[in-house]
């Protein structure tokens, strides 16, 4: 063997002792800044936690949490109002509906003045009866205008995937449908359901739905929207048997919308984690919002 040859191939040799001997290297961590809600189920906005103040789990392991302050980001909000009839078995205060909606109006504009909210009634059809704003005299007005149709049927499908597509055009991340409604029977096309659920997926909103239940029956399809698309876009489900708990339940819902965290945590890697939860260290519950990057 040449002296050439000898020295490229000890070469290798030493290369390849190198290689096999390196240590390897741990991949880096890697930050997750989640927007994330902090259910207020006494009504009133918390806005005073900190990074100590949040347990992050990914596949049950918990994170670090490295930073959580209150989100800066506009929030635009489509309220959806059930004005049709409502049917024998089911009791409705037309003054309890106002009250409740002006209470919710009042609570997101004491802490966010500039939300931007859509007033939209519905029965046989949705009508805007305010768009995007966050003058509190115009809601208030229109607020004060409801009142039942003489319409016995309610498309709150249809409504929703109207208001839907709207608030897809509204500024990310923080955009939310609120829906109230009396066990009216749903009048919108059987095509409109699904429509209504991709609309909203599509749009990044929350869904928040209130419901007033009597002994009268409940629409199966209605009832399985509502009940999923909450949960699926880290929104929450309220029900009162009466019109009477209207208020409390808006008011917990306008209260955990303005009280909406970014929260910046570490994972290990770049792996994809198949479940990611939050909650606070004395037990509050946080629901994920769609965005997290």
């Amino acid at each position: 063997m040449s002296s050439r040859a000898a020295q490229a191939s000890l070469l290798f040799a030493v290369v390849s002792f190198l290689v096999a001997v390196e240590p390897r290297v741990a991949a880096r961590p890697t930050e997750r800044a989640a927007l994330v809600t902090v259910i207020a189920d006494a009504g009133t906005p918390i806005r005073d936690l900190t990074a100590r103040d949040f347990v992050v789990k990914e596949d049950g392991k918990r994170a670090e949490v490295v930073d959580a302050k209150l989100t800066k980001d506009p929030l635009s909000v489509a309220l959806l109002i059930d004005i049709s009839q409502p049917p024998r078995g089911t009791a409705r205060s037309v003054q309890d509906l106002r009250n409740a909606a002006s209470a919710f109006v009042k609570t997101i504009h004491a802490v966010s003045p500039e939300a931007q909210i859509a007033l939209v009634m519905f029965a046989a059809a949705p009508t805007t009866a305010t768009d995007f704003t966050n003058k509190s005299d115009e809601l208030e007005t229109a607020i004060s205008k409801i009142f039942p149709s003489q319409q016995t049927v309610a498309v709150l499908m249809e409504a929703m995937l109207d208001s839907a597509r709207k608030l897809e055009a509204r500024p990310a991340p923080r955009r939310a449908m609120v829906t109230i409604d009396f066990s009216s029977s749903e009048g919108s096309a059987d095509r409109t359901v699904q429509q209504a659920a991709d609309a909203l997926t599509n749009s990044g909103a929350t869904l928040w739905a209130v419901s007033v239940r009597g002994t009268a029956p409940t629409s199966a399809n209605r009832e399985e929207v509502l009940n999923k698309m909450t949960k699926a876009t880290g929104g929450k489900r309220f029900s009162s048997v009466e019109s009477s708990g209207l208020e409390g339940m808006l008011k917990n819902v306008a209260a955990s919308l303005t009280s909406q965290y970014v929260v910046t945590f570490t994972r290990p890697g770049d792996g994809t984690a198949k479940s990611t939860t939050f909650e606070t260290v004395d037990g509050k519950k946080v629901l994920l919002t769609p965005f997290m990057r």
